[in-house]
């Protein structure tokens, strides 16, 4: 294939048009090899290079000095325009790279919605407009599946098994606490053993907070009197309040439902640890990441009587 039947676009390079725009718009090929930093020789030599490639003359050097013709002045003039908008191009699509928009899918354990997620998610949307967010209420377990086959781009949950696929990002220590007490005066710590002897609102024994209790419960040789089951936080807040029972929840589940009254449990271990968990190696886009620092950075402050030191610390 000759040089006449290829495209121009595969024969002429960008530098050159730059190099002919510049010596257009300077009327000189000295100023323009000092607009771009070369000699006017090589300046000189690329401008004949591409009249050479188009076999069109651009500048008439008959006078001592380079005059553009009328097939310059045409070229100058459309190719100027087609730079300019290259340069839009380019331009907008760094912006657009650094751009917080598009689909962010994240699973979270539902104690974590009214307290901590929902709220970043607001305050994100409102930043960010072109944000969009696909929010999944999962078990722990299956944030943690999701995550790993891809299906979510983060997750908000608790106790995450360490896996060598699985960015952990501890964010605190919620304790388990009762709610519908009504102690003579305000205590800061119950005991298990003292929260036994009402009959209680517990979550339904496929929760690992259930089991966790259970656990518990069966350790101190104690029998508990569960007279209501449910899966659904706000049943077991309101049956504490309008009845004799005491609800025992999560410390996150207290604060997404405003139970100010809630008192914590003194034994060590009961309690959680909330985390933030994605993948080591999938790509995460540009708004994943921002999510993820605006989650990480919206993490809920617990009541002071309410913080242990943490599980990793000394």
């Amino acid at each position: 294939m000759s040089t006449h039947d290829r495209d121009s676009l595969d024969l002429v390079s960008l530098r050159q048009l730059r190099y002919f725009v510049s010596a257009m718009r300077t009327h000189s090929f000295s100023a323009a090899s000092r607009d771009a930093s070369i000699s006017q020789a090589a300046l000189s030599e690329q401008i004949a290079l591409l009249e050479a490639t188009l076999d069109v003359r651009l500048f008439d050097r008959t006078s001592g000095r380079a005059v553009a013709t009328a097939a310059g002045h045409e070229l100058d003039r459309r190719v100027s325009a087609c730079l300019r908008e290259l340069q839009s191009a380019l331009r907008d699509a760094r912006e657009r790279a650094n751009t917080v928009a598009g689909l962010v899918r994240v699973g979270l354990v539902q104690s974590y919605a009214g307290c901590w997620v929902l709220p970043v998610v607001r305050t994100a949307q409102m930043q960010w407009p072109e944000l969009s967010m696909a929010l999944r209420r999962r078990t722990a377990q299956a944030l943690m599946e999701g995550v790993l086959r891809g299906d979510l781009d983060l997750a908000v949950s608790f106790d995450p098994e360490p896996h060598a696929d699985l960015e952990i990002l501890a964010c605190f220590d919620e304790p388990v606490v009762a709610v519908g007490l009504k102690p003579r005066r305000r205590r800061r710590l119950l005991e298990l053993a003292e929260v036994a002897r009402h009959p209680l609102a517990l979550l339904p024994s496929e929760y690992a907070m259930r089991r966790q209790l259970d656990n518990a419960f069966a350790a101190l040789g104690l029998k508990p009197n569960v007279q209501l089951e449910s899966d659904a936080l706000e049943d077991l807040v309101h049956a504490a309040r309008e009845s004799s029972m005491v609800a025992l929840l999560n410390g996150a589940a207290a604060m997404s439902l405003d139970v100010s009254e809630a008192i914590p449990l003194v034994e060590k271990d009961l309690g959680r640890q909330a985390c933030l968990v994605r993948s080591r190696s999938r790509h995460h886009s540009f708004a994943a990441r921002h999510v993820w620092d605006a989650l990480s950075a919206g993490i809920p402050k617990l009541p002071p009587a309410w913080i242990r030191r943490s599980r990793n610390s000394g």
